[in-house]
């Protein structure tokens, strides 16, 4: 069995627009909170925009009243950072406290704590809340998750980093250009397939092609559908209907393919 690529693939994901930007920022905002086990977590401009949080539905009266304080002081906050610099900043009252990391020089992390916690507990926040904001800064400036971009950071940042790539891969795989362009070759694929052997084996052909690659669809590229192609003609078509169909399919339909494939590019 020949095996392709994608079996080998590292399932990771860049962010192609904005959706998959914004949801990976929703990703490390719900990571932060959980890990830290805080009651609120805001991601932040500097002018007062709330660019993702992670929020109880329902909130109890200690994390309410927490939550009314942190947006009475968002304009000091705000301040701080425009103005002065500020790069990180714990708050800590008799009922609850908040935790404040800047991020670049537009936007910051807010971690907001209901009930009254000692400060081993905020000492202890500190590593995860820089790496953090390490992250949703990368996030935030448009910057690729590959190793040429986050090769120079801290090996914690780097590990997050891939996480959440490995992670958006797997919840929005099916957004993205390439999987919408596999779903339509394969498509074409198998209509062209039922016009030549019939539709009652379409399905047939097309699993054992690929068990034969070690790979599905959704992770196949155009030297992959290539082959893909190749191998219906010479083990399917040309065994069920003979030499003459086989070499009439592959003057047409391999042709037709490969301008199908360059067309999305």
């Amino acid at each position: 069995m020949t095996k392709g690529p994608a079996k080998r693939m590292t399932k990771t994901l860049d962010a192609e627009n904005v959706m998959l930007l914004r949801h990976l920022l929703d990703m490390e905002i719900s990571r932060i909170r959980k890990d830290t086990g805080v009651d609120l977590a805001l991601f932040c401009g500097v002018d007062g925009r709330v660019f993702s949080s992670d929020i109880p539905k329902d909130l109890n009266p200690a994390q309410f009243r927490m939550l009314n304080l942190s947006k009475k002081n968002l304009p000091h906050i705000c301040s701080q950072l425009a103005n002065q610099s500020m790069e990180f900043s714990i708050q800590k009252y008799s009922h609850g406290g908040m935790v404040v990391s800047g991020v670049g020089d537009n936007a910051f992390l807010s971690l907001v704590i209901a009930g009254d916690k000692g400060l081993e507990y905020y000492q202890k926040m500190i590593p995860r809340v820089m790496a953090g904001s390490a992250v949703l800064r990368h996030i935030f400036e448009l910057k690729p998750i590959n190793e040429a971009h986050i090769k120079a950071y801290p090996q914690e940042v780097q590990d997050e980093l891939k996480a959440l790539s490995r992670r958006l891969f797997v919840e929005r795989f099916e957004d993205t250009r390439e999987y919408k362009k596999n779903m339509e070759t394969l498509a074409f694929i198998k209509r062209k397939v039922g016009e030549i052997l019939g539709v009652g084996v379409v399905d047939e052909v097309v699993s054992l092609v690929f068990n034969e690659l070690g790979t599905s669809a959704p992770y196949m590229n155009a030297q992959l559908w290539m082959t893909f192609a190749d191998k219906v003609v010479k083990d399917h078509v040309r065994v069920r209907l003979g030499d003459i169909a086989a070499e009439e399919m592959k003057k047409t339909w391999l042709p037709e393919l490969e301008r199908k494939l360059k067309s999305f590019v």
